[in-house]
């Protein structure tokens, strides 16, 4: 899974985005959430980044962005 910016009209929006192949094994992709419109996720994209991070492992401080 990754998170992907998509635009719908002057708007962007921030997807949790699953990648598979189909019964043809052709790529696609499936939105598995949208977590919201990035002009007003603020602060709390920051948190998301940081929270993903240490349950990945990462180390929150070199981590970017």
């Amino acid at each position: 899974m990754f998170v992907k910016l998509t635009k719908s009209g002057p708007r962007s929006y921030v997807q949790l985005v699953e990648a598979y192949r189909d019964e043809s094994g052709r790529p696609k992709q499936r939105t598995v959430a949208t977590l919201g419109r990035l002009d007003q996720m603020g602060d709390s994209m920051r948190s998301m980044h940081d929270g993903l991070s240490r349950l990945l492992g990462l180390d929150v401080g070199q981590t970017t962005c």
